[in-house]
């Protein structure tokens, strides 16, 4: 599956667009798809299911909100990355893309470093999920010792402990004595596995758990940075900003939860 390039849907109504994000992925190891319309749009997900989806959000019919409500109501698309392109880059309306469920917004004009960097990102982020859930549904083979199947077996037990509520990070080191390796043997597979480090995929649990607290429950923010394993509101900020282009309160906006420390039901983004 990781050997595979990755498949990217542009959907876009604007010739000048798609052709400025044709010749931006041209020489890139991608397989591209083009859709006019956002119907046209849900088909050709429906047909060949892409890796990420580039959707304008200004489309006649049927706009890019509409589109990536409907992808993300469908258990076959909710997991698909969606980046909204627009000309309008306001605060709003990144915070209603955010709210139908975009991973990512970008403001006409962009540029080719922008779009690439952000759409690589998301795939890796895609495809490491999809790494972690294959290694979770296997497990170890039964009746196998081999190296194979002990570094899976580590890499399974280091994922446990960093996924934990109560874990605190003491350092590589320690982990490792807990999992029953080396520091040194436990970055080289985290980074064959996902090509990060250990403190790097911790971090990106963390955050994808405070968004998902952000969106789906009332619970403070200061608590929700502290569960995250930021002491200080304003490092917790920075690090959800760089990560997701907005603040945490920005972003919470968006999804306008509505029980204390439950997942909403129901919610919309409209």
């Amino acid at each position: 599956m990781q050997d595979i390039d990755p498949r990217i849907l542009i959907v876009d109504d604007q010739p000048e667009s798609i052709a400025l994000l044709l010749r931006y992925f041209e020489g890139q190891p991608v397989d591209v798809m083009i859709a006019v319309s956002g119907v046209d749009g849900l088909r050709r997900v429906a047909d060949a299911p892409p890796d990420i989806v580039l959707l304008d959000v200004a489309m006649p019919g049927m706009d890019g909100f509409e589109v990536c409500r409907r992808l993300k109501a469908d258990p076959d698309s909710s997991d698909i990355p969606v980046i909204f392109l627009s000309a309008n880059s306001g605060l709003e309306h990144r915070l209603d893309g955010f709210a139908c469920g975009a991973v990512d917004y970008i403001g006409k004009p962009f540029s080719a470093e922008e779009v690439l960097a952000r759409a690589f990102v998301h795939v890796r982020h895609k495809r490491k999920m999809q790494t972690l859930e294959a290694i979770s549904f296997q497990g170890a083979p039964a009746g196998r010792s081999d190296s194979a199947s002990r570094d899976k077996r580590l890499v399974m037990a280091a994922i446990a402990e960093l996924r934990r509520d109560d874990a605190a990070w003491n350092g590589l080191d320690m982990l490792a004595r807990r999992v029953g390796t080396h520091g040194k043997k436990l970055t080289e597979l985290f980074r064959t596995q996902f090509g990060m480090t250990v403190y790097e995929y911790l971090i990106d649990i963390r955050l994808e758990t405070a968004r998902w607290h952000l969106s789906n429950t009332t619970t403070q923010i200061q608590s929700i940075a502290e569960r995250a394993g930021y002491r200080n509101p304003s490092d917790f900020s920075r690090a959800f900003r760089h990560r997701y282009g907005v603040g945490p309160r920005q972003y919470r906006k968006a999804g306008a939860p509505t029980t204390p420390g439950r997942p909403v039901q129901g919610a919309r983004c409209d």
